[in-house]
């Protein structure tokens, strides 16, 4: 009876391992890796606050980034001397920081915190039929969760005396609390003007442009500016918000996407944003009873001063301000959402893209201007038989200074990947497609939809 239980097992797994699907990405393998947030049993990052949802490239050559969780944000570095991951700490009592890392005046990294993005939304289901009453309820079920909130707090964090400590899963992270700069609001965007003295944001769910000044210590909430809720994405589940600012380094001037989609600007010493002639791509819907416009989630320059920006209709644009206009690039992928972008060092742009409930890719757009996009695949790693992990969601991104991509996974468990661009800057493949890909065939009567792959 052993031996034909024995047998029976080993064909089930020759079974399984005949059936299971893997990752092959559109470049060679070993490009890709993965770090655990510590080490398990001292400092690891707990799952359930271990999704990464900023990440940001020091001056002092590290990457730094911060989680969103159920119970605690973190913060936390790559140090690349050592290869490893280094958890900092918790941030205060925060649950979350949104993209909101970024580096001050003598290295100081300020964070702005607040809710979890990722935390479960709970939609009303039964309330009054009438005039535009969808809109109203979901408003109502969006700032639901923030009445009680006082406010998402702005942090610094000095790398040159917190690194050098050692931090456990339940120690607090060494930060200097500035405060809050509105009220019942999430700290969602953040940027430096040129010479780090003047730090922007703007806050979710109301959407309060403020500013930080960092020498008188001192908040400025300019309010609302944003009259409309409109609920195009980044998730239809969030308030249409911008992510991302631009600041002009020789004016002073801010620079972002306001109602309808059209690009706004805040002058130098002014009370309130002016509309530009620029617009966003994406659909109006202007035949029908509905206000929609996209938003941008991301903003990069490039070594020759171009302003890139993606949206959350997965859109990348050029921003030709000088000219007051946008200069539509294409877009990556049919799924919407941009979900993370940066400038790499061999001249290509690399975006994360995708939506909540499909698995993210990895595009490059080449800034030559000679080959456009191309897709690097999803995320996986396969160091068989030590550790394997096929990933599907990430919301955040940095280029280390040797032009590294490191890619924070934001789902439970997150941990953080790293890319290592090919030397020549093309993929190594012909047609930079993967010759090893199954050949597809859907729709089979025995495994409908089902791709079939073998080890």
């Amino acid at each position: 009876m052993k031996t034909i239980i024995c047998l029976l097992v080993m064909l089930l797994c020759e079974s399984d391992m005949q059936a299971q699907q893997w990752v092959n990405p559109h470049f060679e393998g070993h490009r890709m890796d993965m770090r655990d947030l510590g080490y398990s049993g001292q400092n690891l990052i707990p799952a359930d606050d271990a999704r990464i949802s900023a990440l940001m490239t020091h001056s002092n050559g590290l990457v730094y980034g911060a989680t969103s969780g159920k119970r605690s944000a973190y913060l936390f570095f790559f140090n690349r001397y050592l290869n490893k991951v280094r958890p900092l700490g918790k941030i205060g009592a925060e649950k979350g920081v949104h993209h909101t890392l970024v580096e001050g005046a003598g290295g100081k990294i300020f964070i702005g915190a607040g809710r979890s993005m990722f935390e479960p939304f709970k939609f009303t289901k039964d309330f009054p039929v009438g005039y535009e009453a969808i809109r109203d309820q979901m408003w109502k079920d969006v700032k639901a969760p923030y009445a009680d909130y006082e406010g998402g707090h702005l942090f610094a964090y000095d790398p040159e005396t917190g690194d050098k400590q050692v931090y456990l899963s339940d120690d607090q992270a060494s930060l200097k609390d500035l405060g809050i700069p509105v009220a019942n609001n999430s700290i969602y965007a953040m940027r430096f003007n040129a010479d780090k003295s003047m730090l922007y944001g703007i806050t979710y769910p109301d959407a309060h442009f403020f500013s930080y000044n960092v020498k008188k210590a001192k908040f400025d909430d300019y309010g609302e500016m944003l009259k409309h809720q409109v609920y195009n994405g980044p998730e239809r589940h969030w308030r249409s918000v911008p992510r991302d600012l631009y600041v002009d380094p020789v004016s002073g001037d801010v620079y972002t996407s306001g109602e309808q989609g059209i690009i706004i600007r805040f002058p130098v010493g002014g009370t309130k944003w002016e509309p530009m002639n620029a617009r966003l791509p994406g659909e109006y819907w202007e035949g029908l009873k509905s206000i929609d416009y996209p938003v941008i989630e991301a903003i990069e320059v490039d070594k020759r001063g171009r302003i890139f920006a993606g949206t959350n209709d997965g859109y990348i644009v050029q921003l030709d301000l000088k000219h007051d206009r946008v200069i539509v690039l294409g877009k990556p992928r049919v799924q919407r959402r941009m979900r993370a972008m940066k400038v790499g060092l061999d001249d290509k742009l690399y975006m994360i893209t995708g939506e909540m409930d499909r698995f993210c890719k990895l595009h490059t757009y080449d800034l030559s201007g000679e080959v456009g996009f191309e897709e690097l695949g999803p995320f996986a790693v396969d160091r068989s038989p030590y550790y394997t992990w096929r990933a599907y969601q990430f919301d955040a991104m940095a280029i280390g200074v040797d032009g590294t991509v490191f890619c924070g996974e934001s789902d439970r468990g997150g941990h953080l990947f790293h890319y290592l661009p090919a030397v020549t800057g093309r993929g190594p493949f012909k047609q930079v497609l993967n010759p090893t890909n199954a050949v597809v065939e859907r729709m089979r009567l025995d495994t409908p939809a089902i791709i079939p792959e073998k080890l």
